[in-house]
């Protein structure tokens, strides 16, 4: 993944160099993070972020927080969130989201890796849930 290649480089320089090989890819770069915009209406963005003691990782609603220690499996994540083995299941009451579950694709079908809520949110609203996927990348090609 991003990790495996560049690992003297910063994280963020290590983003860079990798995302130099997608030039189709919309990325907003700033001095603490990177972020890949959504290709598809049924895509999310993937955020890295790095704030002095720890990296933060994003998709859409959901996050991670990752120690300075942790740099390679930050990484990975990132990637893994660009990757078509990736996809978010999002609930929405009133069209307001409200949790964001990260699933992996493994060989018999999605499996949920971990959720992110709010804890206020309409609970008294119609309740809707998608899915969201990039596929943008394979993840072999990572």
């Amino acid at each position: 993944m991003f990790a495996d290649r560049i690992s003297t480089a910063s994280p963020l320089d290590a983003i860079r160099e990798k995302l130099r090989r997608y030039p189709q890819l919309s990325v907003v770069d700033a001095d603490d993070g990177i972020t890949v915009k959504a290709q598809t209406a049924d895509g999310f963005d993937v955020s890295f972020h790095t704030d002095g003691d720890e990296y933060t990782v994003q998709m859409a609603g959901w996050h991670a927080r990752f120690d300075l220690s942790q740099r390679e499996t930050a990484l990975n994540c990132f990637a893994f969130g660009l990757s078509d083995t990736a996809r978010l299941e999002v609930h929405s009451r009133g069209g307001k989201d409200y949790l964001w579950t990260l699933e992996s694709l493994e060989d018999d079908g999605w499996r949920p890796d971990s959720t992110t809520g709010l804890l206020l949110y309409p609970f008294w609203r119609r309740k809707t849930v998608r899915y969201l996927r990039n596929a943008v990348i394979a993840a072999d090609a990572l």
